[in-house]
């Protein structure tokens, strides 16, 4: 891992932290090659149970490092190649973010742009500081969508005002963003990692298969019928009552104590 994507570990809660302050971490070559190898990681390992994304020193992401670090490394790190490959290369990452079978939670402060933006809308919970921006930048750049916000985008905040953040490329302030439910919840800057390894902890602390069960069916909520919804319901019932972590919920119940989940 290089230290251009910091990865810390505490008590089942991973934070990636995109370390560029000079660029105002806009994302290169280097930090998608580290997604990729830490995304492997997390979508495996049972003892990580939630993930947290953010930024160093008051930014979240400037998008997509546009300058380059490397004539021949090309945006992802695999060598110059059409722009439509390296936006696939892109796409499965931003993927591989939202599908993960944990809880995310990004912790944004100051800019969240264009790719950036992608990244935090591609989690399940944003929490933003009260001097957040988050700006669909590309057609300012001339550029169509990407990210994965043509999708995630409209799916959050209605297709008129994702429409308005993206043909006008304006930076839309975290007030507005949470009464449009582009974000969760705005904090004050110096409350922001507070707040978020309390969530983050809370989660990592949950019952994680019932967790990963009730993303998949939210996600899977939006585009799916009522009849597909139940069933889906059903089963991940049906999974859960295998887990220590079901029988520790009731057990506590019965006891009137909070439970201590162990993941399993």
């Amino acid at each position: 891992m290089s230290d251009e994507t910091l990865v810390e570990r505490k008590d089942g809660l991973v934070t990636i932290t995109f370390n560029r302050p000079h660029r105002k971490n806009a994302i290169n070559a280097t930090n998608w090659t580290d997604l990729e190898d830490i995304l492997t990681e997390l979508e495996i390992d049972p003892t990580v149970r939630a993930v947290v994304f953010t930024g160093a020193e008051g930014n979240f992401s400037a998008g997509a490092d546009l300058a380059g670090d490397g004539a021949n490394a090309g945006l992802t790190g695999r060598g110059v190649q059409p722009i439509v490959h390296e936006m696939r290369i892109v796409g499965r990452i931003l993927s591989r973010i939202k599908n993960l079978p944990k809880p995310t939670i990004a912790a944004v402060d100051g800019v969240c742009v264009g790719v950036g933006l992608g990244i935090a809308l591609a989690c399940d919970l944003v929490v933003a500081t009260d001097r957040a921006r988050f700006i669909e930048i590309f057609v300012k750049r001339g550029l169509a969508l990407d990210g994965g916000t043509s999708w995630t985008l409209p799916n959050t905040i209605g297709l008129r005002r994702a429409k308005q953040m993206a043909y006008f490329g304006e930076a839309v302030d975290a007030a507005t963003a949470q009464e449009w439910g582009l974000i969760n919840e705005v904090v004050a800057p110096d409350e922001l990692a507070a707040f978020v390894d309390d969530w983050g902890t809370r989660l990592a602390k949950g019952p994680t298969t019932a967790l990963s069960l009730i993303k998949t069916m939210l996600d899977a909520g939006a585009t799916s019928s009522f009849e597909a919804a139940v069933e889906a319901e059903a089963t991940g019932q049906h999974i859960v009552f295998t887990t220590t972590d079901m029988r520790e919920g009731f057990k506590s119940f019965l006891e009137r104590r909070d439970p201590e989940f162990t993941g399993t």
